[in-house]
């Protein structure tokens, strides 16, 4: 059931941010010169480099409000840390690793939810040229992307089953919205650069770090069957349909012919 929203609402932005001390600068004073952002919330999620001492200098600024957890304990409790803690109405998601981040980007991702026209808005980074883009014709990356903004209401519900969910967050939070009807858009964001895991490490490192989060993925669906089968079933039903549909036609023009 959609409840009512605030005709003036406040924006708080959260980035999660794990060992991000070279990227981490750039979002942050991208996000203070953004006037829909009321309030800031940065969680360091057990960091080893240098991000908790950034973090505490930004900490002086009344707009930043720092977390620190340790040991580390994964992506899905730092994002449910943040929303928990959050005063405004509308969160927005925002990763630590971007590199070219600015206030533009911040308000495509904002503008549908402030406007009425979507309780979840997915902003997925295009690059000019991105070969990963091209092979994924199940759009995985832009449902996966960290880039989101979505009510504040919405999400507490779920808080609960975000904090083990670690990698898999976005994957349950996507079947919470589509599980509960509610409308999502997605919005290119054209040339924004996430840091791929790749760019960071080595190749074996970075393999070993896409296996882990393919792997707490599948755990997430593998907790949730419930959701799982509410998200994915009425998907299979309608590809069913459209390859029916698409094999008759294909079927009445070689009659024709």
């Amino acid at each position: 059931m959609k409840t009512s929203r605030p005709s003036q609402p406040t924006c708080t932005a959260i980035v999660c941010a794990y060992n991000e001390e070279k990227y981490l600068s750039d979002v942050l004073d991208a996000l203070l010169t953004t006037p829909a952002v009321h309030e800031i919330i940065v969680v360091d999620d057990g960091s080893q480099d240098r991000t908790a001492e950034i973090l505490r200098q930004y900490g002086q600024s009344e707009k930043v409000r720092p977390i620190f957890l340790s040991p580390n304990r994964g992506k899905g409790y730092a994002m449910a840390e943040g929303a928990a803690a959050a005063r405004g109405d509308v969160l927005l998601f925002v990763d630590a690793d971007l590199v070219n981040w600015n206030t533009d980007y911040a308000m495509q991702v904002l503008s549908p939810i402030l406007n009425g026209q979507a309780d979840m808005v997915i902003g997925y980074p295009q690059r000019e040229i991105d070969p990963w883009h091209t092979a994924d014709i199940f759009h995985v990356q832009r449902w996966l992307s960290g880039e989101r903004a979505l009510w504040r209401t919405d999400l507490l519900p779920i808080l609960p089953k975000l904090r083990p969910s670690r990698f898999g967050v976005e994957t349950l939070i996507n079947m919470h919205y589509r599980t509960q009807h509610q409308p999502i858009r997605f919005v290119e964001l054209k040339d924004l650069i996430h840091v791929i895991k790749f760019e960071k490490s080595s190749f074996a490192e970075a393999w070993e770090e896409y296996v882990k989060e393919a792997r707490q993925i599948l755990r997430t669906y593998a907790l949730h069957p419930k959701l799982t089968l509410m998200t994915y079933v009425p998907d299979l039903i309608d590809m069913r349909d459209a390859i029916r549909t698409l094999y008759g036609l294909m079927r009445r023009s070689l009659l024709n012919f």
